[in-house]
């Protein structure tokens, strides 16, 4: 491992050594039940242990009964989590790797998906994003949330975990309690700065009390919460200043951004196009004010950029969580210097945090076994009659598709008429903010290619006639979809044009006042709006939504609204495309059903939707025992579904009477 002399050293952190730097920091699968740990959790982090990541911390546990951040989150101070921790840590040992517990209380932050539980926080300070109005705590619920963190603590170290993290970080209750902007009491816990920290070190305290000096303890902050009113660098400098002269503490996990606010929270899980690595100085400054070992997480997917974080000093140990979900064995294929086999994470949030949001598993859209490695694993496993596949189509199903049978040692032909693979990945990397999701999932399809034994026909238009002279035993459509125009009055005016036509190599004139309009909510739309804009085009987004991006997860979409005001794009969400007459864009509002007439534009931009390719599928359909359409080919929605049916189906084929259920 000559490029990684500091990643994989050793590293001591209280009374925890880690085999080496890598760390997945704390983030929810919803694999629980009742408030406690399923099997699945435990085969899902099996699966990054066995992969050699040195420290997993698990997901937030609530330690109070007020803190249960969703109706899904650990209930950290039930002691009948101890058999589920103890069996997450027994699987895990066997690794090497080491695991602590997050112990966790929002305060006003509650998000649960079903009945919303009354918000405790310092003061009757509201959560702008979710709307929570919180109650004051009293003196007896304070103390009752400081005997939670200490039970809590008390009962992973029972059940074999290796230490605790304490959550401080995106505004949750300890940083409620310490931020002026929050904490307005006039008791004991409020007005000085000294008692606006007295919660958090009166916390440390007791927990230290409950665990003994022969464990680990630490916390998680933001070094910046990233918002208008939140803490800043300077602010947690002074903190962490404050804090390690009160009580022993044993790491700093920093990280940024803040729960409570749009703006903020886009740090909780920053997407592409966000810079790589770009807490990493604020952590350094935290190591130095400190003085205790500290970890740095936040878009750091690469171990080349981890490398060079620690040997530069900014850092002890670095949280490569969704590099991690992508690539459980990226830590062994970089000790074994297989860079090139590494998937890289792509930063779309769409089935990771994005799942969570929705009160799903988590998921990857690159990886799609993610989440569901307990299920998948055996029928992976499993033996399987070797089948002549053909894939049509090398978009990301009929990739996907291509790669897990010829994985699972299937004879596999990819065909796509196309001169290059990615299907609409080609399309998305010309687009200004979705570029490094495309360009990255291109690379990892490319290098997992060059090293299959798919027979792969570029620039081939298939026939019904080809492919029976393929003679395949299963065949699989993924010849994905096209733009669809209305049956409006005006719709094929020369001066209407599609967002494909936008993002493709054909020379269009596009006219200096444009007219986009959106009916999905999803990044085509918005991408053409700045696109345009960018190139000095004035540029009105008419979109059928709710808001803008209705359909992008929420930190993503925080991204792309932020961009679209600062170009001044001008915004009218709630309209659909009415067609044209007598040279007027008619738009219809979807709830008054009022029209009107816009005069002033020269080219109208459509992206509302698309139609399934369905054609060849109806051709084909005959020709093999076993004949599917995948992806947008069977009906188009995101990429997501494509990985994920060009994983399950490919896996089917050899024991088609086993269907997996996802």
């Amino acid at each position: 491992m000559p490029h990684f002399k500091h990643l994989f050293e050793k590293v001591v952190i209280g009374n925890t050594e880690l085999k080496n730097r890598i760390l997945s920091t704390a983030h929810q699968t919803n694999h629980v039940v009742d408030g406690i740990p399923i099997s699945d959790m435990t085969a899902y982090h099996v699966a990054r242990a066995k992969g050699g990541v040195g420290l997993i911390i698990l997901e937030a546990a609530a330690v109070h009964r007020s803190g249960m951040l969703t109706s899904k989150t650990i209930a950290g101070y039930d002691k009948k989590v101890v058999p589920a921790y103890s069996k997450i840590a027994k699987e895990l040992h066997q690794y090497g790797t080491k695991v602590f517990a997050q112990l966790f209380h929002g305060g006003r932050e509650v998000v649960s998906s079903d009945y919303r539980n009354a918000a405790w926080a310092p003061s009757a300070e509201p959560s702008l994003r979710f709307g929570v109005m919180p109650r004051p705590m009293s003196l007896e619920d304070i103390e009752e949330v400081i005997v939670g963190f200490a039970l809590s603590a008390k009962l992973a170290k029972e059940a074999g975990l290796d230490g605790v993290e304490i959550c401080c970080s995106h505004g949750y209750l300890p940083a409620q309690f310490w931020s002026s902007h929050s904490n307005y009491r006039t008791d004991q816990y409020g007005g000085s700065f000294e008692n606006r920290m007295r919660f958090i070190v009166e916390v440390m305290k007791r927990v230290w009390e409950g665990v003994g000096e022969d464990y680990t303890v630490g916390i998680r902050m933001s070094s910046d919460e990233m918002t208008m009113d939140g803490t800043n660098i300077a602010d947690a400098v002074k903190i962490v200043e404050y804090l390690v002269e009160q009580v022993r503490v044993d790491f700093i996990n920093v990280t940024a951004g803040d729960s409570s606010t749009y703006a903020g929270s886009t740090h909780i899980a920053p997407p592409s196009p966000m810079k790589h690595a770009y807490v990493s100085p604020q952590a350094f400054k935290l190591r130095m004010a400190g003085a205790v070992p500290v970890f740095v997480g936040s878009r750091i997917i690469d171990p080349v950029e981890a490398e060079k974080i620690i040997a530069n000093g900014k850092a002890d140990v670095i949280g490569m969580t969704r590099a991690l979900i992508v690539d459980p064995e990226m830590p062994n294929k970089a000790m074994r210097d297989e860079l090139q086999s590494i998937d890289a994470c792509l930063g779309c949030l769409q089935a990771c945090i994005g799942h969570y949001h929705k009160g799903l598993i988590i998921g990857c859209v690159q990886n799609p076994i993610a989440g569901k490695e307990e299920k998948l694993q055996l029928f992976i496993e499993s033996s399987k009659t070797k089948q002549h596949v053909v894939v049509i189509g090398a978009g990301p199903a009929g990739l996907q598709a291509a790669l897990t049978a010829d994985a699972q040692g299937h004879e596999v032909t990819l065909i796509d008429q196309s001169e290059a693979i990615g299907g609409l990945l080609r399309m998305m990397r010309r687009a200004p903010m979705r570029q490094e999701v495309a360009e990255t999932m291109l690379d990892n399809y490319s290098r997992k290619l060059a090293k299959s034994n798919i027979n792969i026909q570029l620039g081939s238009k298939v026939s019904r006639e080809d492919i029976v002279e393929l003679n395949p035993d299963a065949i699989i459509c993924a010849v994905g979809s096209r733009p669809y125009v209305p049956h409006m009055v005006g719709a094929n005016d020369h001066r209407v044009i599609t967002v494909d036509d936008i993002f493709s190599n054909k020379s269009q004139k596009i006219g200096p006042r444009v007219l986009v309009f959106d009916f999905c909510g999803d990044w085509p739309g918005m991408e053409a709006a700045i696109f345009l804009k960018e190139k000095g085009h004035e540029v009105t987004l008419v979109s059928s939504k709710l808001h803008i991006g209705q359909e992008v997860h929420q930190y993503l979409r925080n991204e792309y609204l932020k961009k679209l005001y600062q170009l001044n794009v001008h915004l009218r969400p709630h309209y659909d495309f009415g067609g044209i007459h007598e040279d007027g864009v008619i738009i219809r509002n979807l709830f008054s059903y009022t029209r009107e007439t816009m005069k002033e534009w020269d080219t109208v931009v459509l992206s509302l939707g698309r139609i399934p390719n369905s054609e060849l599928y109806e051709q084909v359909k005959d020709l093999a025992p076993v004949v599917r359409q995948i992806g947008d080919c069977l009906a188009p929605r995101t990429i997501e579904e494509a990985t994920n049916e060009g994983m399950t189906t490919a896996l089917e084929i050899g024991h088609m009477t086993d269907k997996i259920h996802l």
